[in-house]
């Protein structure tokens, strides 16, 4: 091979030699810069600037383009990692951590804790450390949101704790799950678009588990509680009062809610589509069992309760003053009320049969006993007594009726007013199931 010229070995050479030199000038800023280092720590209040800061007893660490963390209070710790993350504490013994993009943990009152894991959400402990506010609250946040605006949890007031555990936000005001009490508990397990609150009383608790779109509410009071269980688009509330219970377990669409008094117990359990509403009162209970499309109420007094056991589309309601029952077992479409104002100690009660109105006692109703036994298309009213009993076993379409003291049961009487066995047919035409359902509607609404 023939070797290059003088002149072309020249040339080559101060080729290279500018290349070194365009290296040299750009590694000295006068070419193109290298990206920022965003990782910067403060510690013992040393080292603040480039977005961390720290008191004389604090450490702050902060990793990501736009990261800050900032360790205010006495024996804090602030750690924040991922772009945009952020980390803050104050007042005593506190910590946060945010580990994701534009994830935001703060934790303020005395031994606050506020941890963050996910992107754009966020965890927060509040207090003031003063003895009416000291904190001692843990917020706990495992799940990523779409918009900084979702997943947010919140722990406020004196040792409570609010959690909220890989369920991932896809809407707006989802995972807002706040406890802001005393030694309450908010939590949500899975599940998206979860609102759950446990409010300012004592010994609240809210939970839901694996459920989506759902609504758990604890109030005022002692001991309120509001929980969920697997199934999807519930709504369990609880209002003010003492250790009242609103439970959802393995249905979907339901709604539950409890609204004042003390000691009353709202549930759904394994059904679909079912609203049980317990209204004001005290030790008053509304329950459904494994049954679909019910509505059972209860509405004030004391110890009144509306249950339904397997059965479908039943309507019940056990209203007014003291130890008013309206119970449903296995039946279909029927409508059971139970007591009214003044009303004390009645009894409405179905087992099997479709489309029966049993009524127990209505206004004023005191000892009565209303009963239909598999049969279809029934009227059966008892009361107002005192003492009546009525009832219709292996009937239809017949209406048997027991005013004063004494028993009808089919065509026989015992005692008492005129107790009436006739033919619906004859007497009057059967209303439907929808009006059947309007009746219940505003028997509720009174």
């Amino acid at each position: 091979m023939t070797s290059p010229t003088t002149p072309a070995r020249r040339t080559a050479i101060a080729a290279v030699a500018a290349g070194v030199c365009a290296a040299a000038l750009a590694g000295t800023g006068l070419g193109t810069a290298p990206a920022a280092n965003a990782t910067c720590a403060s510690i013992f209040g040393i080292g603040n600037g480039g977005g961390c800061t720290s008191s004389i007893f604090g450490a702050a660490i902060a990793i990501g383009d736009g990261a800050t963390a900032n360790a205010d209070g006495l024996f804090g710790a602030a750690i924040a990692l991922g772009t945009n993350s952020a980390a803050q504490t104050g007042d005593a013994f506190t910590f946060a951590t945010a580990f994701g993009d534009a994830a935001t943990a703060s934790a303020t009152g005395l031994f606050g804790i506020a941890t963050q894991v996910g992107s754009n959400g966020s965890a927060t402990t509040q207090g003031s450390g003063t003895l009416g506010n000291l904190g001692l609250n843990i917020a706990l946040n495992l799940g990523s949101a779409d918009d900084i605006s979702n997943n947010t949890v919140t722990a406020a007031g004196i040792g409570n704790l609010a959690a909220n555990l890989f369920g991932r936000a896809s809407s707006a005001g989802s995972h807002a799950v706040n406890s802001q009490g005393t030694l309450d508990i908010a939590l949500n397990v899975g599940g998206d678009n979860n609102t759950v609150f446990s409010g300012t009383g004592f010994l609240n608790r809210s939970i839901n588990i694996f459920g989506s779109g759902n609504t758990v509410r604890g109030e005022g009071g002692l001991g309120n509680s509001a929980r969920n269980f697997f199934g999807n688009g519930n709504t369990a509330t609880t209002d003010v009062g003492n250790a009242n219970t609103a439970t959802i377990l393995l249905g979907s669409d339901n709604t539950v809610t409890l609204t004042s008094g003390a000691g009353n117990i709202g549930t759904s359990l394994l059904g679909n589509i079912n609203t049980v509403t317990v209204t004001g009162g005290t030790l008053g209970g509304a329950r459904n069992w494994l049954g679909s499309d019910n509505l059972v109420v209860t509405v004030g007094g004391l110890q009144n309760t509306a249950s339904n056991f397997g059965g479908s589309g039943n309507a019940l309601g056990a209203t007014g003053s003291n130890s008013n029952n309206a119970v449903n077992i296995l039946g279909r479409q029927n409508i059971l009320t139970s007591g009214g104002v003044g009303a004390n100690g009645n009894l409405a009660l179905t087992l099997g049969g479709t489309n029966n109105a049993v009524t127990g006692g209505a206004a004023s109703g005191i000892r009565t006993a209303g009963f239909g036994i598999f049969g279809s298309g029934n009227t059966v009213t008892a009361g107002p007594g005192p003492f009546a009993l009525a009832g219709s076993i292996f009937q239809t379409d017949q209406t048997v009726t027991q005013v004063g003291t004494g028993i009808a049961i089919n065509q026989n009487r015992i005692g008492g007013a005129a107790a009436l066995r006739t033919s619906r047919a004859a007497a009057r035409t059967a209303p439907s199931t929808p009006a059947r359902k309007s009746a219940a509607a505003r028997t509720t609404t009174k």
